[in-house]
Formats: structure tokens, C-alpha cells, sequence
């Protein structure tokens, strides 16, 4: 999902037009707010809805489903180019929380006056809420942003409502301005919780997520494209759940294969950026990759493993995106939007290489102490 700012008046041409991500937590829904046809939204709803409450019965989807669209409208309605719900279990209890992204457009005005002008506005709207400005690290080392912590109750509808009457429900509010260096724009973050027994556990993911803010300039995402350059691995942890995923799915893999050699060197496990980002100019981490390999075993047997390896998972409903009888392999899970194998046989080595990808986290729009602390 890509989108950079459009063009602009002629006053405001020299401003550099930025490609702008960040990256959401696999375990967050996304909701259908990049689309104006009630029809598909709907649709789209639903379908998460019953991907949530799997096991859930029907009248508790009709009342995610309500109360989500009627959230869907008025996000919407508010400009927000991004909006994500999760449903956790903590520990036998339901939990909650929102995320949505606003882009908004500024003229005439720097980062820093927008800055000092969201604090005096926020400051005087929410007098009793925590308001201040902190430095944000993310992906292009450190920005300056406005925070607003406070409360936000909302009324539930009486369709949604457990009681059938509208009911207050209280909720916990973080909002953070950050004006991109460009002077043309502004993104605000926002997450909302009805769960306040559980704000330390939210307000810390947001922090997370707020921090993996990027962006490039078209020229950055041009050139990065022509230069098709190797990606570095960054020097950070991928995710535990994403490792967890990536371990089954090499498990899968190895099993398919068939074949069983010398696996004591090249494994490992790394966070990095998905080449679709890198071709952006988006350059913190957005998925993790898990690099195997097998040894010591006949070239003619690793050439039969590639070919069952492609007919098993293509017979698994995979996706062949490339390759080479007997040679080469890459598959994508999920019509091609989900994990990715790619299996390779380095001649004269008695060597096959695997890789295994996480899909994306990052959703594009053309991250010590917390942020909020």
C-alpha cells in the first residue's frame, strides 16, 4: 500500500514529496477507511469481523460489525489514510485497542511553528490532559512531536450496546503530531482503549509503533531503485511471534524437501527491510527472514527436493511466483500477500539455500525510555 503526497499549489512546488511508512503489529485488523464505496467497505468489514470472532456467535459479529462501521464512518469522515483495531486475550480476559493515522497538509507554515502552535491548541482544548512536546526516535534517527495523553469517552450505540441502551464507555487516549521535515505535512497518530487495565501494555506498543516512523524523498525512492542495491542487515531483534511463524514455515519446508544433509552453517534469523520498502527508500526494518541452508547431499536429489517442494506447497494452495526446474523455487503464501519460500541449488556445491519471509508489517503512506514517559 503506497501513497505520496499529490502535487501541490505552485507556492509550495519546491517542497520535496515524501513516501512515508511505519509498522504495524501482525496481530492488528486493518479497517477499510482508503475506500468510499459503502458497498465494499461493508464487505470488507465483515469479512475481518468473521476472521476476529471465529468461533464467536452470530450476534456478537452483528455487534463488532455495527460498532466498527459506525468507528469506520466518522475515521473516515476525519481524513484518516490508516485504522487498525487488535482483540487480545489477556489471560482468559478481552482486550482492546485502535490505532488510526491522519496526514494532514500545511502551507505556509515551518515544522517547528506547527509545532509550538499543536501545543497552545491541545493545551488549551485539554487542559486537565498531559500535553508536550518530546523527542521521537524513528526511522531517520529522531524527530520532534507533539504528545497529548489524556481520556476520550465515547457513547455506544444501542444496537452495540450489551444493555440495548446507549451507554458511556470510558477510554484512554495518546495522539501524536509529527510534522514531516518537508513543511508540507503533518501525521498524526492515535491510539484509543476502552481497557484502561491494561494502558501500560498499550501505551508501550504505541510508542513501539510511533518509532518506526520513515520516510523518503521521491528522489531517495528513485534512486534506491536504480541502484537495486543489496539490503544490509540492521542491527536489531526481529520479533519473537514473527521467528515463531518463520520456524514453522522452514519446518514445513524441510519436510517437503525431503532430504536430509549437513545444516550446521548458515542459519540464521534477521530483521529486514522487504524489497518492495527498499525500492521506496524506506530503510528500517518492516519483517524478519530466516536463512538456512542444506549440505553435503547429491545435486540430483536436492533437483528432485525442488521440484517436490514446489508441487507439495503449490498443491497447498501456494502461489508460484518464480523458477527453475530443478533448480529454483520461489512460492508465496496467501495468494501472494503472505510468507514467501525461496529455494535455490548452488551448482558444484551439493548446497541448497533457503530463505523464508515474513510478509510486510509496514503500512505505506505516499519509532530506552518511552516516547511518552
Amino acid at each position: 500500500m503506497t501513497e505520496s503526497t499529490t502535487a501541490t499549489p505552485d507556492s509550495e512546488m519546491e517542497k520535496s514529496r515524501l513516501h512515508v511508512g511505519w509498522v504495524i503489529p501482525p496481530f492488528f485488523h486493518e479497517l477499510p477507511v482508503d475506500t468510499d464505496d459503502a458497498d465494499e467497505a461493508a464487505e470488507r468489514l465483515y469479512e475481518t469481523v468473521k476472521k476476529v470472532l471465529a468461533s464467536g456467535t452470530d450476534d456478537e459479529r452483528v455487534r463488532m460489525f455495527v460498532t466498527y462501521a459506525a468507528i469506520v464512518g466518522e475515521l473516515r469522515d476525519a481524513g484518516a489514510v490508516y485504522a487498525g483495531f487488535c482483540a487480545m486475550d489477556m489471560g482468559g480476559r478481552p482486550s482492546t485497542a485502535s490505532i488510526a493515522v491522519y496526514r494532514t497538509p500545511l502551507q505556509n507554515i515551518t515544522a517547528e511553528d506547527v509545532l509550538s502552535e499543536a501545543l497552545t491548541a491541545l493545551q488549551r482544548a485539554y487542559p486537565d490532559d498531559d500535553v508536550r512536546i518530546s523527542a521521537l526516535p524513528c526511522g531517520k534517527g529522531e524527530a520532534r512531536a507533539v504528545v497529548r495523553i489524556g481520556d476520550a469517552p465515547f457513547t455506544l450505540a444501542p444496537e452495540a450496546s450489551p444493555t440495548g441502551q446507549p451507554l458511556e464507555v470510558p477510554r484512554g487516549q495518546i495522539q501524536v503530531y509529527v510534522p514531516l521535515p518537508n513543511d508540507a505535512d503533518m501525521l498524526v497518530f492515535e491510539l484509543s482503549t476502552p481497557c484502561m487495565e491494561d494502558w501500560d501494555f498499550y501505551s508501550e506498543l504505541f510508542a513501539t509503533i510511533v518509532r518506526t516512523l520513515d520516510w523518503a524523498t521521491e528522489e531517495e525512492a528513485q534512486m534506491a531503485a536504480a541502484l537495486s542495491q543489496a539490503q544490509p542487515v540492521p542491527e536489531v531483534a526481529p520479533d519473537p511471534a514473527l521467528v515463531q511463524e518463520l520456524y514453522v514455515h522452514s519446518s514445513r519446508v524441510l519436510d517437503s524437501l525431503g532430504v536430509r544433509g549437513r545444516m550446521d552453517e548458515g542459519n540464521a534469523v534477521s530483521a529486514v527491510t522487504c524489497a518492495d520498502c527498499w525500492s521506496k527508500g524506506l530503510r528500517s526494518v518492516c519483517t524478519a527472514r530466516h536463512h538456512w541452508q542444506i549440505d553435503d547431499v547429491e545435486e540430483a536429489l536436492l533437483a528432485i527436493a525442488v521440484g517436490r517442494l514446489d508441487e507439495t506447497f503449490q498443491g497447498q494452495g501456494w502461489l508460484k511466483l518464480s523458477g527453475t526446474p530443478g533448480q529454483s523455487v520461489s512460492l508465496a503464501a496467501d495468494g501472494g500477500s503472505g510468507h514467501r519460500v525461496n529455494v535455490t541449488l548452488i551448482a558444484g556445491r551439493q548446497r541448497l539455500v533457503v530463505e523464508v519471509i515474513a510478509p510486510c508489517t509496514r503500512t505505506v503512506r505516499g519509532p530506552g525510555d518511552s516516547v511518552f514517559g
